[in-house]
């Protein structure tokens, strides 16, 4: 009974993976390969990321961005980026938080890219709080500043 009971489990947690799980391994290390094997992988990712895969849509994003696989397209990425942030990948809130206060991939959107940035932070990004602390200093806070910087120095302690 108990083997039994540990079989279901097994089945649940390979039905519960998201569809393509292995394809997308096979995705992630094709990008340290040859550049030959880019366009596989960036089909791969697309696929998950219109899936509903928000890691997905970050990889994509990044690869279209950089010109990975395909041509470099800041409108494109800046699409699977904001997909991927709003699905709650903190490094694409802070790469589209950038993209937005430069303008790149759309008009610049400095309120746009803060907002961006805020939820990044809250979620530990420590770049972005570093980012913030920097910007929190420009403007004369420096209290505000020095918070946000022990909170970036905490969290890259807590990094994986």
């Amino acid at each position: 009974m108990r083997v039994r009971s540990m079989m279901a489990a097994a089945l649940l947690l390979v039905v519960a993976l998201p569809a393509g799980a292995a394809d997308l391994a096979a995705a992630r290390a094709a990008l340290l390969g040859p550049p030959a094997g880019w366009p596989q992988a960036l089909a791969d990712f697309t696929d998950a990321a219109r899936a509903g895969d928000p890691r997905a849509a970050w990889s994509a994003g990044l690869m279209v961005r950089n010109g990975k696989g395909t041509a470099p397209d800041s409108i494109a990425a800046a699409a699977w980026l904001e997909q991927a942030a709003r699905g709650g990948v903190p490094e694409a809130m802070f790469v589209l938080a950038n993209m937005r206060i430069a303008g790149e991939g759309g008009a610049a959107d400095a309120a746009a890219g803060r907002a961006w940035l805020e939820r990044a932070a809250a979620l530990g990004h420590a770049a972005a709080l570093q980012q913030l602390a920097q910007m929190a200093r420009d403007q004369g806070a420096g209290e505000r500043a020095n918070a946000l910087l022990k909170e970036a120095a905490h969290a890259l302690k807590h990094e994986r």
